[in-house]
Formats: structure tokens, C-alpha cells, sequence
């Protein structure tokens, strides 16, 4: 058997196919499974034992454009493929598998409405997106299921990581707080004031330091943050690519984070996370799993959007603003006392 797993982006979604490959590979040790992906997701697949080719689509490049895609579809025909799995679902995987031919594909169902009557008002029962995906596996008898994704960072990558923190004078005694200030837009983004405060009540527990991530749009937001927050914060937003940055989360003991990628990456590497969640819900299914934890508020305006927006509809952005960074301390002392397993005093 020769499978073609198509999920081509965005990072959040990428990493949340990661249990696809494992579950097939479980239900057919002997099969060859390849996985396509936009170039700029490529290295968050590396060092998957489930994945014997990751194929990186140019979508800015070589493969712009109908041309780009019939020159892709062409080297994929090449490998003879005996099943396609679209889980990715849009007008570029159909194009794809269709140019493979007589290939047979099995494609995850979007639950696009669902999700728009549940942010008009209507109760909607959705599954998680991880469980959707394994619905594409039902032909091949494997039950749907919400299975935790992972990701692999290779020893080199940890030994890496660990020489970094080392060299900003943090060791293993140090409990290591993640933030995530960022999101794709605005109003999925806890209030940047919310976090500083947030960093400077942590770093004052003994033995705490605050590391934020972000990507190179992010640098001067993470910048900034560390100042506010003081000496015990570094931000290495926009100085890490995406195995370096998975490494050093991995060895965070608390991810607390906005809905966005690097949550999904944080679960998928066994890190504890704090999620805050503002326009979205959990009912659209793209909640973190593992060892997580959402915090929201109860407001009759929300969901008020699928995938975020600009700015706040009504104009007041509770959703946000009325989380404060006291209750979110409070639940870091929870969690974090549970990642350390009693080992070390809470924050």
C-alpha cells in the first residue's frame, strides 16, 4: 500500500494531522506513507516515524498556480500511489487528486456549517478536528478518535535547546514559563499589557523565568514584552525557526498561550498549556488537547467568528479584556504545580 497524505496548511492544522500517519501505520506496518505540505510547514513533520517522504509543495514558487500544481501533480504520479487522504479538503487537494487520476481518495469532511449555525446562535454538536480527520480513515476500518497530535524533535535539537537556555543562564532548577503573545489576528490576541502583567507577577515567584515565542512579525511585540516584564524575561520572537522553537517548548513546564499554532505545538509536545480563547470557542473543534486547559468567558456576543477578525464587533473586546492576569496566575499555580508533580513549590 502507497498513501498520499495532502494537508497543506496552515501550522495549527498541520499539526493536528500528526496522528493520522501513526494511526495508518498501526493498521498497515507495511505501507509507504508520504505526506504533502506548503514548504513553509515542511519541518514540523521531520523525524515522524509514521512518515517515510514529507513532499513540500512551493505555492510561492515552483508550484504557484495551475501550472505549479500540474508540475507537482506530475512527480506525485510518478509514485504510484494506491490512495489518496485529502485532509485538507479545498479547491487545491481536489485539483491534486484529481490529477493523480484514478487514485483512489479518501477526504475529510468540513464541518462549515455546523460551525457557521454555531456562531449564529444555534447549539451545534461538532467533533474535534483531530477525530474529523480520522473520519477520512473509515474506509480503511480505523474508528474515529481524538488522538493527541505529536511532534519529534531529535536529540541534536534538545541538546540544542538545553545549550541555548543555558547560555541566558536558565538550568533545569528554573521553572520555565512559555508565552505566546500572538495570533493571525487581532482579536484572537490577549491584551499585550494582560501579559506583561501577567510576566512580572510569575517572575517574582522564586526561580522563575518567562521565554516568549513568536514569529518574525512578532519581534518587536515580544520585545517589548520583555521589557515590561524585567530582567527574569527573554524573547526569542522572530530569532528561532520552527524545530527550534518546538524544542525549547518542549522543554517549557507551561505554555500559556492565545488560539493560535504554537498552542497546538506546545500539546503536541506533551508541554502543559493555558489557552485563552476570545471570539472562538472550543465548539469549532480546533481546541488544544493533551494536558490543557481553556480559559473563556461567558459572554451571550460570543463566537462572534470562525477564525478571528480585525477588531471587536461591538467595539468592547470582553472576551479578552475581562480576563485578568490575577485569574490566570491563579490557574498557572494550579497547572504548574501539576507539570512539577509537587517536585518544586508552586509559583
Amino acid at each position: 500500500m502507497n498513501i498520499l497524505i495532502i494537508r497543506l496548511g496552515s501550522l495549527g492544522d498541520v499539526i493536528l494531522t500528526t496522528s493520522i500517519p501513526s494511526m495508518l501505520k498501526e493498521r498497515f506496518p507495511d505501507a509507504k506513507i508520504d505526506f504533502l505540505v506548503k514548504k513553509e510547514f515542511a519541518a514540523v513533520l521531520k523525524n515522524n516515524p509514521s512518515i517515510n517522504n514529507i513532499i513540500s509543495l512551493d505555492s510561492r514558487g515552483e508550484n504557484k498556480g495551475i501550472s505549479g500544481l500540474v508540475k507537482m501533480a506530475r512527480m506525485l504520479r510518478q509514485n504510484r500511489y494506491s490512495d489518496i487522504i485529502d485532509l485538507h479538503s479545498n479547491l487545491r487537494s481536489r485539483m491534486l487528486s484529481l490529477l493523480l487520476f484514478a487514485v483512489r481518495t479518501s477526504r475529510y469532511k468540513k464541518q462549515v456549517i455546523r460551525r457557521r449555525l454555531l456562531k449564529l446562535g444555534f447549539k451545534m454538536k461538532t467533533a474535534h478536528t483531530v477525530e474529523a480527520y480520522t473520519g477520512a480513515l473509515s474506509r480503511f476500518n480505523i474508528p474515529r478518535k481524538k488522538e493527541v497530535p505529536r511532534l519529534y524533535p531529535t536529540e541534536h535539537e534538545s541538546a540544542s535547546a538545553e545549550g541555548r537556555l543555558k547560555s541566558l543562564g536558565i538550568d533545569k532548577n528554573i521553572k520555565l514559563i512559555g508565552f505566546n503573545s500572538g495570533a493571525k489576528w487581532p482579536t484572537k490576541m490577549w491584551p499585550e499589557e494582560n501579559f506583561a502583567q501577567l510576566g512580572k507577577m510569575i517572575t517574582e515567584g522564586p526561580d522563575c523565568r518567562v521565554i516568549i515565542f513568536g514569529g518574525s512579525d512578532e519581534e518587536a511585540m515580544g520585545r517589548r514584552l520583555a521589557e515590561a516584564i524585567g530582567p527574569k524575561a527573554v524573547s526569542l520572537a522572530g530569532q528561532t525557526s520552527l524545530r527550534e522553537s518546538a524544542a525549547l517548548i518542549q522543554r517549557c513546564h507551561l505554555f500559556i498561550t492565545n488560539d493560535s499554532g504554537p498552542m497546538h505545538m506546545a500539546t503536541a509536545l506533551g508541554t502543559p498549556v493555558i489557552a485563552i480563547f476570545g471570539p472562538t470557542v472550543e465548539g469549532f473543534g480546533f481546541s488544544p488537547l493533551g494536558r490543557s486547559r481553556v480559559i473563556e468567558q461567558d459572554l451571550p456576543c460570543r463566537p462572534c467568528s470562525l477564525h478571528g477578525s480585525r477588531e471587536c464587533p461591538k467595539g468592547h473586546f470582553r472576551c479578552m479584556r475581562d480576563i485578568s492576569a490575577e485569574y490566570i496566575l491563579e490557574v498557572a499555580k494550579d497547572e504548574l504545580a501539576k507539570s512539577l508533580n509537587s517536585d518544586a513549590p508552586p509559583l
